[in-house]
């Protein structure tokens, strides 16, 4: 096997232990986060209805971003490894979903604990934030040209953000209406 071909091999499989030990992560952290110490968070009707539309929306937005996806490449070559070109709709599906939910009323379950789920997520944006740095410190950012896997921690930092600033405007509205 080519050294090359080797160093692919141990990247695909460190990505893979990587994904496995975030689904651990995850199932932890939602037990955590709802108050019930359910894996599994609760919703009502509305909630639910609601957020069924917010994943229609993101699926056509997934659908679209990757169609053009499929178009670009003949046109011009996107300087990026592959994970971060289709990571770019994903997290725009991500946003289309959560930013309807939480603009909707319909992203916080029933069991869910806003304290923790918002120290999660500020962690969480911390620590997508510091391995984009470190790996820009490092110089590993971009490979021959093209941006490597680690720019997809920036994307999830920068869809954190977004998705406070989001909340913030909701709860800012929520205090207009109910001062009206």
């Amino acid at each position: 096997m080519e050294t090359t071909a080797k160093y692919q091999l141990g990247r695909s499989a460190a990505l893979a232990v990587g994904v496995l030990v975030g689904l651990v992560i995850a199932v932890i952290l939602l037990r955590y986060m709802n108050r019930d110490h359910k894996v599994r968070t609760e919703y009502d009707e509305m909630q639910k209805i609601i957020r069924n539309q917010g994943y229609m929306y993101a699926f056509y937005t997934v659908l679209v971003l990757e169609a053009l996806m499929c178009l670009i490449p003949s046109a011009f070559r996107i300087p990026a490894e592959p994970i971060v070109i289709h990571f770019i709709p994903i997290f725009f599906g991500i946003l289309v979903q959560a930013s309807y939910c939480i603009w909707k009323g319909a992203y916080v379950g029933l069991n869910t604990n806003m304290k923790r789920y918002l120290i999660v997520a500020v962690i969480a944006s911390a620590i997508n934030f510091l391995s984009f740095f470190m790996a820009w410190k490092s110089g590993s950012l971009i490979e021959d040209g093209a941006l490597q896997a680690p720019f997809v921690n920036l994307l999830c930092a920068v869809m954190f953000a977004v998705l406070g600033i989001v909340g913030l405007l909701r709860m800012s509205a929520d205090r207009r209406e109910t001062e009206e």
